[in-house]
């Protein structure tokens, strides 16, 4: 008995215990990410303001697009609309109770950062920063937030009992792009890191057009050309996270992602976030 327990910690203790991931991470960092990030291939920069304070939604085209989401990026896919829609109601909840947008706007943004909170958690194993950073992105920040499209899931199954037609869908499918999911839809639990892209976004169709995109390898050319690292030594790290072989926390590239969402929480200059996070 004694041998086989020393047998069983000798296997175990090399290996790590891997966070829960729901559906509704992806839609709160998919956000998050057009939030801190809107990367303009032609003029190679970011058009964003690197801040958690929903102008992907409030800013985009002055403000006219605000109960379409914004930015069109928000609607892309069903995860990232429904979390972005559930803020717009939030929004619209609270401006119809203060009757003062720009009060209304400030606690949808706290709303929003309870939501990110959590989430980066469970995506990226570590607290989230009591500091701030006053700067923009970087290039390895956002290399780094495009290898975690390691996560996304190709399919998404519904919960809507016996009679409801749509059993599933390929997430990636404009169709169903702004299929409004139901809370236990959000919270049903996706596969963790595995070190690739499910293969619906390798082929991903844009709408009137026959244009095929291959998420991946744009990932890739970005990663690439801009960053320090490779696409493919940064999927081997999140392969090995999937092995339990290391904690996601400790990838080699993961302080990027908390010194990207350091920069997204600082007030400084700024009217909507809100905070007791000092930024430096």
């Amino acid at each position: 008995m004694r041998i086989l327990l020393l047998s069983f910690l000798i296997v175990t203790s090399g290996a790590h215990a891997q966070s829960k991931v729901f559906l509704k991470d992806i839609g709160v960092m998919a956000l998050a990410s057009n939030d801190l990030i809107s990367w303009d291939s032609e003029s190679e920069k970011n058009t964003e303001n690197a801040r958690l304070d929903l102008s992907t939604i409030f800013d985009y085209d002055g403000g006219d697009r605000i109960s379409k989401g914004g930015n069109p990026q928000n609607s892309e896919n069903a995860a990232v609309w429904s979390i972005t829609k559930r803020l717009i109601n939030f929004y619209k909840e609270r401006l119809s109770t203060l009757d003062d947008s720009t009060k209304a706007r400030i606690e949808t943004v706290n709303e929003f950062h309870t939501m990110v909170k959590s989430t980066f958690k469970r995506l990226t194993g570590l607290n989230f920063p009591k500091t701030a950073i006053n700067e923009m992105v970087s290039h390895d920040e956002q290399a780094s937030m495009r290898a975690l499209h390691d996560i996304l899931p190709g399919r998404v199954s519904t919960i809507r009992g016996k009679l409801f037609p749509v059993k599933s869908f390929d997430l990636t499918n404009f169709v169903f792009a702004k299929f409004y999911l139901n809370d236990e839809e959000l919270n049903s639990q996706i596969n963790y890191y595995n070190g690739d892209y499910d293969h619906e976004y390798t082929q991903i169709k844009t709408p009137l057009s026959r244009k095929v995109v291959n998420l991946k390898e744009v990932d890739a050319k970005f990663t690439e050309k801009y960053s320090s690292y490779t696409q493919a030594e940064m999927l081997d790290e999140l392969r090995r996270v999937g092995n339990n072989e290391i904690q996601i926390s400790d990838a080699f590239f993961i302080h990027h992602v908390k010194e990207l969402f350091q920069k997204g929480m600082c007030s400084t200059d700024n009217n909507w976030i809100v905070t007791d996070i000092s930024c430096y």
